[in-house]
């Protein structure tokens, strides 16, 4: 009987500890899109009075084999999750403190899912002052209308 507690316990532990996440945004902007797995109007809807275009954004972008600066985005139900890693400046941020930084970032990203690809990742480069010795961008964006897009450029 003992053992069949101790089985019972091991996972309950662990889904506590997995729902303490250190890159959760404790204040979320109230205007920020969350991703919905509603319809369609309803998405449409929070598109047009979103504060961002976006409910997800990831950035990758490689400088060399140990040079690089990611960043990632996701607004859901459960909760908001913002992280930036950025290798050349050893600057590691998570959860309010890396929203902190990215919100006037994300501001000024005016494309949608209509953008050309190659004006998407001029924006991005731009925005994030990207230096142009980056061997690799990709980007991927779940946009709040819920389509989904990948962007990439390899130099």
């Amino acid at each position: 009987m003992k053992k069949f507690k101790v089985l019972l316990a091991v996972p309950l532990v662990a889904g506590v500890l997995y729902g303490c996440n250190k890159d959760e945004v404790k204040d979320v902007p109230e205007k920020a899109p969350v991703e919905t797995s509603t319809k369609q109007e309803e998405n449409k809807h929070a598109a047009e009075s979103a504060l961002f275009n976006f409910t997800e954004f990831s950035l990758d972008v490689d400088y060399s084999a140990t040079e690089s600066y990611d960043v990632d985005y996701d607004n859901e139900r459960s909760g908001m999750e913002a992280e930036l890693e950025d290798n050349r400046n050893n600057e590691k941020l998570y959860g309010d403190e890396a929203f902190t930084k990215l919100e006037p970032l994300f501001k000024q990203l005016t494309f949608d899912s209509a953008t050309p690809n190659d004006e998407v990742i001029d924006q991005v480069i731009s925005v994030f002052k990207i230096a142009d010795d980056f061997q690799s961008i990709e980007i991927e964006v779940k946009f709040a209308d819920g389509t989904k897009k990948e962007y990439e450029r390899i130099k």
